[in-house]
């Protein structure tokens, strides 16, 4: 029958392994034409989880059944055979204490009547046959006396009948009882004693000596030689139970096993008998296991109170709890059957699980490639067919939701995206937060556009914008807005950005090289016009509080900042035009990057809109990257500044020309300067001038 219900089993298993392989195929190519997606296969899956899960409940279940009802069952069994097994020890004893008692008085009584005189020779002979003919179990009867630890017999009498049968002889009985002389001795000591007298005889027969009379000195005994037939039947195989006599030697004297009886063995030696003879109780029960086969028997004794014999009965439990076992191996068997039962169950329910997800698996992995609109049918109507449902739903929101990022992410920064699809409240609200204002604009930038057409000004654009913003990008600065040639960036929004000052400096000065690459590209290839061949840039940076967050209305909004800080990096921006730079910063900003970027001082200026001066400085490479002759310019120049804020113009006007000379080129910011000591020279400032030019223009 198991046989057949695995063959169930393998059918169903094979007609459903197409679909659970489709899906799992479908699994694999996704990984092998994406490698990017990482996608680990399931270690156990649903299906077998259920089948282990449910095995073991029913397993675990059924056992701990099949247990207790073993348990109880064997405990019933065995208190039952206990208790038989004591009232069959007891009603044997009770038969051999009452056949032997019968034999004892029978032959007392006998003896009695052979030794009245006043009953005649005739009348002896007369009962004595009549008594052989009633009871013909009786052998021998005779009465002795000890001579020299011999045995003199003193009267005799003989069954013939019974004799003739067993070819037996006066002679051979005294022959027998002399060799058995030792043992018939100690009744000379009054003691009552059962005798094995088969192994001598040849023949199942015992015999019984005791003492002839009550008196204190013990002259002579009794002798009865009785057929073993008169008490054998009791001692026959009784199903497991094997009953036997023994005396108090541990002699048998009856047995089931003729053989046993016959050869007269010597039980003492075994744990059953000297545990039944050594028990201060007269009747019980006890458990011993067989030393050399190890199997364990329980064995009920019963003393018979006469000649110090007892019987015992002995029962191996394996046959007592065969039943048991049987029962326990039925339930066993019973089990396995309903434990594949039930796992073909299982798998059947399993797979209406298993087989939905795997199909969601295989469409996650389709959405995860991008592929939103997944063709998947909900094949249940359960909690597995409404997520079916519902995921056919959501991808097709992703997808909407994927139109909108794509649209919003070609306008907007991905990273402010990216944060409002988050938590748009959170940027909506906006805060104050220190951040680095980044400014670039192209230098003459209206002169390279009349000069080119719309086709040829929309790619140079769209060239220079698609490069900075990269460089942007790529060191964490976040876009707020093209205008026209002008970028705006924002540095430690709307996400945290580590060291945004150095970071905003780096992307100033990449963006430079790389300006300087584009310009010899286009110069190699002749592209545009000359003057956009030659084009240049300007970046203001500055660091500061700011306001951040979506500015406008609810309908129309756009991430950008607001302040001071803003507003200066955009001056700044600007003043580049007025010194000949190309990235001009703020004190705030040589601050945070003094250890890793080198600057120069420019000037003390006081920018339009604001009152306070500010100190703005040129940035012009890293530190490991400065040569001999901007390093000695510079020290010029800032000499230079120092004569300059004293009202040195002379100094002043030599330190800056000198520091033009050192530079190599024409440097706007000195030539500026020399322009405005010689006007000071002319026209002294007043006595409380602070050193700071106002700037007019923005």
């Amino acid at each position: 029958m198991i046989r057949i219900l695995f063959m169930v089993l393998d059918s169903i298993m094979i007609r459903n392994f197409k679909k659970v392989f489709d899906y799992k195929l479908k699994f694999l190519l996704t990984q092998l034409n994406d490698p990017k997606i990482e996608a680990e296969a399931p270690k156990w899956s649903i299906q077998v989880k259920l089948m282990v899960v449910i095995s073991a409940i029913f397993g675990v279940t059924l056992s701990i059944i099949i247990i207790l009802a073993t348990f109880f069952f064997k405990r019933e069994i065995d208190l039952r055979i206990r208790e038989n097994s004591i009232d069959l020890v007891n009603t044997i004893g009770e038969k051999i204490k009452s056949d032997v008692q019968s034999i004892l008085d029978k032959s007392l009584q006998l003896v009695k009547t052979l030794n009245d005189s006043k009953v005649s020779a005739a009348d002896k002979n007369s009962w004595m046959e009549h008594f052989f003919a009633n009871d013909r179990d009786f052998l021998f009867l005779g009465l002795y006396k000890k001579e020299n630890e011999t045995l003199v017999p003193i009267k005799t009498i003989y069954n013939q009948l019974e004799m003739d049968e067993f070819n037996m002889t006066k002679e051979s009985f005294e022959d027998l009882i002399q060799a058995k002389r030792s043992s018939f001795m100690e009744s000379f000591y009054g003691m009552s004693i059962l005798h094995n007298m088969s192994q001598s005889a040849s023949h199942p027969i015992f015999a019984i000596s005791l003492p002839s009379s009550e008196e204190t000195e013990i002259n002579t005994i009794l002798v009865v030689i009785v057929k073993l037939e008169r008490i054998i039947s009791v001692f026959k195989e009784r199903g497991i139970t094997t009953v036997f006599m023994v005396n108090h030697k541990g002699i048998v004297i009856a047995h089931p096993d003729s053989s046993v009886t016959l050869s007269g063995s010597n039980f003492m030696d075994t744990n059953t008998v000297q545990s039944a003879f050594t028990s201060k109780v007269n009747n019980g029960q006890f458990d011993y296991i067989e030393k050399e086969s190890g199997k364990r028997y329980l064995v009920s004794y019963r003393k018979l109170g006469f000649a110090n014999s007892g019987i015992l009965a002995t029962i191996p439990e394996d046959k007592a709890f065969e039943a048991v076992y049987m029962i326990q191996n039925r339930n066993i068997f019973i089990m396995v059957i309903s434990l594949c039962v039930a796992l073909i169950v299982v798998y059947l329910f399993a797979k209406t699980i298993s087989l939905p997800i795997l199909a969601l698996l295989a469409a996650t992995l389709e959405i995860t490639k991008g592929n939103f609109r997944v063709d998947i049918k909900p094949q249940s109507k359960d909690e597995v067919g409404l997520l079916t449902k519902h995921f056919v739903s959501m991808g097709l929101g992703l997808e909407e939701r994927e139109k909108v990022k794509n649209i919003l992410g070609s306008m907007i920064d991905p990273t402010v995206v990216e944060e409002a699809m988050k938590d748009l409240q959170v940027l909506k609200r906006g805060k104050e937060q220190e951040i680095t204002a980044f400014f670039s604009d192209v230098a003459s930038f209206s002169t390279i556009s009349e000069q080119l057409s719309s086709v040829d000004l929309a790619g140079l654009l769209n060239e220079y914008l698609s490069a900075m913003t990269i460089i942007l990008k790529k060191h964490d600065g976040v876009l707020d807005k093209y205008i026209g040639d002008a970028i705006v960036g924002i540095f430690n929004a709307p996400v945290d950005v580590e060291e945004h000052c150095k970071k905003a400096a780096r992307a100033s000065l990449e963006m430079i090289r790389k300006l300087q690459e584009l310009r010899e590209y286009w110069k190699s290839k002749n592209m545009y016009s000359k003057e956009a061949q030659s084009m240049d840039i300007r970046i203001g940076l500055n660091t500061g509080l700011a306001k951040v967050g979506f500015m406008g209305t609810d309908a129309l909004a756009s991430y950008t900042m607001m302040g001071d800080t803003v507003n200066l990096a955009a001056r700044l921006e600007a003043a580049g035009k007025d010194y000949g730079v190309n990235i001009l910063i703020s004190e705030s900003v040589k601050y945070n990057i003094s250890n890793e970027m080198f600057t120069r001082l420019l000037d003390l200026v006081r920018v339009k809109g604001k009152n306070e001066p500010v100190k703005v400085y040129e940035l012009i490479c890293s530190k490991n990257e400065v040569t001999q002759s901007v390093l000695r310019a510079t020290d010029l120049y800032d000499a230079g500044m120092v004569y300059y804020l004293s009202r040195n113009w002379d100094r002043a006007i030599d330190k800056f020309e000198e520091s033009q000379k050192t530079k190599g080129k024409v440097d706007k910011a000195a030539v500026m300067l020399i322009a405005r000591c010689q006007t000071y020279r002319q026209s002294p400032p007043p006595q409380n001038w602070d050193g700071v030019f106002t700037r007019t223009t923005k």
